[in-house]
């Protein structure tokens, strides 16, 4: 079930990214999935092989790296900041 919601959830942030609507609200669910699977999917704290630790603290910390540039893009969309041509202004207001 959650499967499908997080396909809507990225799809939705990415869409809202994409065609400049509500941009702060489309990098913050961006943000929120990343984070999520990072620590849900790769969870390199768990592995006892070497080799598959290493493979996923690597794409642990890509997705961090991920949810940190989306977290930048909703502080520049919500403070106002030039983040490209929008549609709607942004919906938080920092």
């Amino acid at each position: 079930m959650t499967v499908p919601l997080t396909g809507v959830q990225i799809v939705a942030g990415a869409l809202s990214v994409i065609l400049g609507v509500w941009v702060d609200l489309g990098a913050l669910l961006l943000a929120i999935f990343t984070v999520s699977v990072a620590v849900l999917m790769h969870a390199f704290w768990r592995e006892s092989d070497p080799m598959a630790r290493i493979n996923e603290q690597v794409q642990f910390l890509k997705d961090l790296a991920l949810a940190g540039a989306s977290l930048v893009l909703f502080a520049a969309a919500a403070t106002g900041g030039q983040v490209g041509p929008t549609i709607t202004g942004p919906l938080f207001d920092l």
